[in-house]
């Protein structure tokens, strides 16, 4: 894993379901910046995936690797997933809906950052 991007992504996701708390606090339906913070969460998280089969072609593996593996799955897919869920709930629920995919992103990536540390020798 790149450590300062799984960084980036927690401190991200963190500020980014501050955002879609706040508008859905405020009553309004997520609109383009909540889709634009998601998007960027989204390729964030693919750069990430592409650099861990990389890791994992090369040979480092975290001890418990089909969990790994179902995270990075999951990483992957929750926020299309969410972002569906707020186009298709055009109320304040959609962008509740959108916070609460960005802290379960932020949780996983914690997560995977957890599980990889206990690959041997991998860092960054």
């Amino acid at each position: 894993m790149i450590d300062a991007l799984a960084t980036g992504l927690i401190l991200g996701c963190l500020a980014f379901a501050l955002v879609a708390f706040g508008t859905a606090i405020a009553r309004r339906a997520a609109g383009t910046v909540n889709f634009y913070l998601a998007l960027v969460t989204e390729l964030a998280l693919l750069v990430q995936t592409v650099a861990v089969v990389v890791h994992l072609i090369g040979g480092d593996r975290p001890a418990e690797l089909g969990t790994f593996v179902g995270y990075l799955v999951a990483s992957v897919l929750l926020m299309p997933l969410a972002v569906f869920w707020m186009i298709a709930e055009r109320s304040r629920w959609g962008a509740m809906v959108l916070g609460v995919g960005f802290l379960a992103t932020a949780v996983i990536v914690v997560r995977m950052q957890d599980l990889w540390s206990t690959v041997g020798g991998a860092g960054g």
